[in-house]
């Protein structure tokens, strides 16, 4: 484990809450998509026992704000993955492979991974090692693969090349898209989806003003670009590759919650 991240000593028994509190109070970095995912704040309300994410943020922060603080993020070792991501595609580039980038930013707010398995019943997709939010590769291969379908109106023979079936593999690898972050820049922000009627979702009751309102916290991407990358040795067809998938990108969005405007990019 780097040295960069706050380490308990083993020959303390320290509560985890202090910890946290220690690591936030020192600004040294912290995973928070371990921090999300195995740390729960709970507390009661109405005699209920809840979880939330707005509780977990508070403890990361004490001025109110409803975002993750970045410089609890490691982005110096990042960034130096980054880099190795950039070499890995040069690596390819030298074996005759044809890689294309593109670099955009979402027009609002960006949701992926939202409807994964969570304590939280909603989630944010965070690299498991340096907790900064990534666009799986699959995501990306698979908002392309369905605007070349409805949009393009490509043959599936043209389909079957670029993408790939069950029993051809496609000429087209599409990476995970990365971050490009501004280090003074909190980019994961806390948003909020208000249910007004769940007795009527969950028990059939007829809907009425007389419900109260159930809201639902959720963790969301603003605020900073994302590179993408495509490579295939027919270079011709890693150009379509990302022209499809920039006009995926800008017209029918990506992630969760895009009929509500997020997942669009500009």
């Amino acid at each position: 484990m780097s040295s960069e991240f706050f380490i308990m000593p083993r020959n303390q028994s320290v509560k985890v809450k202090n910890i946290i509190e220690t690591v936030v109070s020192q600004k040294l970095p912290l995973n928070v998509g371990l921090f999300f995912e195995k740390y729960i704040i709970w507390y009661k309300e109405n005699d209920r026992k809840k979880c939330g994410i707005g509780k977990q943020i508070s403890l990361l922060r004490k001025d109110g704000k409803l975002s993750v603080p970045s410089h609890l993020i490691p982005l110096t070792l990042y960034e130096n993955y980054r880099g190795r991501f950039e070499n890995v595609i040069d690596s390819l580039e030298n074996l005759n492979y044809k890689a294309k980038r593109l670099e955009l930013k979402p027009r609002w707010r960006l949701a992926i991974n939202l409807g994964a398995a969570s304590v939280y019943e909603t989630f944010l997709l965070l690299h498991r090692n340096y907790a900064v939010p990534i666009i799986p590769g699959s995501a990306v291969k698979g908002v392309a693969h369905h605007y070349a379908k409805k949009y393009e109106k490509l043959s599936e023979n043209e389909i079957a090349k670029m993408f790939g079936t069950q029993n051809i593999k496609g000429e087209v690898i599409f990476f995970d898209a990365l971050p490009i972050i501004d280090r003074n820049q909190d980019f994961i922000v806390l948003d909020v989806m208000n249910v007004h009627y769940r007795d009527y979702y969950e028990k059939g009751e007829v809907p009425g003003d007389w419900m109260n309102p159930n809201p639902i916290f959720f963790l969301t991407v603003e605020g900073i670009k994302f590179r993408f990358t495509v490579a295939s040795k027919d270079e011709k067809m890693a150009e379509k590759a990302i022209e499809l998938l920039k006009e995926a990108l800008l017209t029918t969005g990506i992630g969760a919650k895009t009929s509500a405007g997020y997942g669009y990019f500009e």
